[in-house]
């Protein structure tokens, strides 16, 4: 019927089935299909839905944001990847894990931090700049130190009290550094903490609660150089702090070398000039003083000398981190 009418007496057709002729002898437009049979080419499926639709739904409660599983966003830094391999899907092909370059970041740390101990424990040293200072016909060591001579133990914290330390624990009998080999040639163990340092600094250690310097000398195998190595244990890291910043340098106000006998080429070492270092940890006061075994000043020297100091921290350090 024009107009798209239904023919009169011709019953409502649901959409989607055959249409109806608008006479009675027109036949039939569209398909005829057997349950079952396959869709034609060229006809989309109808989605299939039950005779009571209603009867097969749930009403979904809303899942909580604690509840619900975390997922990674696609647009995030790590490209929606897992950042650990151990997080990404069993057999799954490709790159798993995010890739993070670290090459740029600025770790905070000054060009002398240095990496001394195993099990990745990270130590920051500050080395101290030597001066000489003459006085009496004789040479002491002055060091001048830098900002923040902090020994950072990354493995863990920083003890609150010190311990009682054995010298044959701290110091092997030989060791390595800076390319050279050394040989221990004497030890020293104190509760008298003014016996070990020079001037008014024995005091300064005093008043801090000091309860003993430990110290170990070392001579080059070539007799070319020996380093006066030691640990000063305070009552707390505070008054470590405080006995750091009392230092007088520039009046010799520091730690002595520790004399070896005759002919050991240690001799001098408790006058000598050199290159001192020096470190803190806890309630402990770290150092290191490499000089010329004969005891004199040799401007020629000076790099290497700051080099063996510097890396002869290492010994008490290492040690102590043993220990404590």
């Amino acid at each position: 019927m024009p107009g798209g009418r239904p023919h009169p007496g011709t019953a409502p057709q649901p959409p989607g089935a055959p249409q109806q002729p608008p006479h009675p002898n027109q036949p039939i437009q569209g398909r005829v299909m057997t349950p079952g049979s396959p869709t034609p080419e060229g006809v989309e499926e109808e989605p299939l839905f039950p005779a009571d639709a209603g009867a097969s739904t749930q009403n979904m409660n809303a899942v909580s944001s604690e509840a619900a599983p975390s997922a990674n966003r696609v647009g995030d830094e790590f490209g929606g990847r897992p950042m650990f391999r151990g997080d990404a899907p069993s057999g799954s092909g490709g790159h798993t894990t995010a890739e993070i370059d670290l090459s740029e970041i600025d770790d905070g740390y000054d060009s002398g931090s240095r990496s001394f101990l195993p099990n990745n424990m990270l130590l920051l040293v500050a080395g101290f700049v030597a001066v000489l200072v003459v006085g009496g016909g004789a040479a002491f060591l002055v060091a001048t130190s830098g900002a923040g001579s902090d020994a950072d133990l990354a493995a863990g914290e920083a003890p609150e009290t010190p311990t009682e330390l054995e010298t044959g624990d701290l110091f092997p009998d030989t060791v390595d550094v800076a390319g050279q080999g050394y040989s221990l040639t004497t030890t020293d163990d104190t509760d008298e903490c003014q016996t070990a340092a020079h001037g008014g600094y024995g005091e300064v250690l005093a008043d801090n609660s000091c309860v003993q310097i430990v110290r170990a000398t070392y001579v080059a195998e070539d007799q070319s150089a020996a380093v006066t190595v030691g640990i000063a244990s305070l009552g707390s890291p505070e008054e470590a702090q405080a006995v750091e910043r009392e230092q007088d340098l520039g009046s010799s106000e520091w730690f002595a070398g520790l004399q070896g006998e005759d002919g050991s080429g240690a001799e001098r070492m408790d006058i000598a000039g050199g290159h001192g270092s020096g470190a803190r940890w806890g309630p402990y006061q770290v150092f290191s003083l490499a000089a010329a075994s004969d005891g004199r000043v040799n401007d020629g020297r000076a790099d290497e000398l700051a080099e063996i100091s510097e890396d002869f921290l290492e010994v008490p350090l290492e040690s102590l981190g043993d220990s404590v």
